[in-house]
């Protein structure tokens, strides 16, 4: 044992203990800095994936709407539920009742609603990019409101504005979020 003169006592490794305890809580304060990045960048990951969704959707729902203005004529209707793959009308007539909104309500129907809604580019041949799978929409009038008889533009024609409610549903990049808007669209057929 090395003994310094000037020095009463001895070190007996307290030190060491020290320095010990010191880095424990230092390698612990790293840690949890690391964890608190990490679900940081994982939180801005999901937003971002959130946001790429929303504007896919929001996309395929400007695309129906730009192809209901483009229409001369009022397209065809079909009933909800007398639908069948491989038809070509996609506009469902829910006046009297909404059996797109009775499915949409149910959490399991998402499949059975996804069958009958169109891809975004049904609308516009442009796809959607960046996106885990193209948006769905779906189209159906809920309200034909008459125009009174100094509106009409034909005389024994009934005239007036189609109110169309569409759902739109689209994923992010990463297909873990999704987003499902709907929106009203209002035009006069002449």
């Amino acid at each position: 044992m090395i003994v310094i003169k000037g020095i009463g006592k001895t070190q007996r490794g307290a030190i060491l203990v020290v320095a010990l305890i010191l880095l424990l809580v230092m390698m612990l304060m790293a840690s949890t800095a690391l964890q608190s990045n990490i679900l940081q960048s994982r939180m801005a990951a999901n937003l971002q994936d959130q946001t790429v969704a929303f504007e896919a959707s929001e996309t395929a729902l400007l695309y129906a709407e730009e192809w209901l203005a483009s229409l001369k004529v009022a397209p065809e209707l079909t009933d909800y539920e007398s639908w069948r793959p491989g038809d070509t009308e996609f506009v469902f007539d829910s006046r009297k009742r909404s059996g797109l909104q009775d499915q949409l309500n149910q959490l399991s129907s998402v499949n059975n609603w996804a069958d009958r809604a169109r891809p975004a580019n049904t609308f516009n041949p442009t796809d959607v990019a960046r996106v885990y799978e193209q948006p769905r929409v779906s189209l159906e009038v809920i309200d034909f409101s008459p125009d009174d008889k100094t509106t009409g533009y034909a005389y024994g024609q009934e005239s007036g504005v189609i109110t169309f409610r569409q759902h739109g549903r689209s994923t992010g990049v990463t297909g873990s979020s999704e987003v499902v808007l709907v929106s009203e669209y209002r035009k006069r057929f002449r």
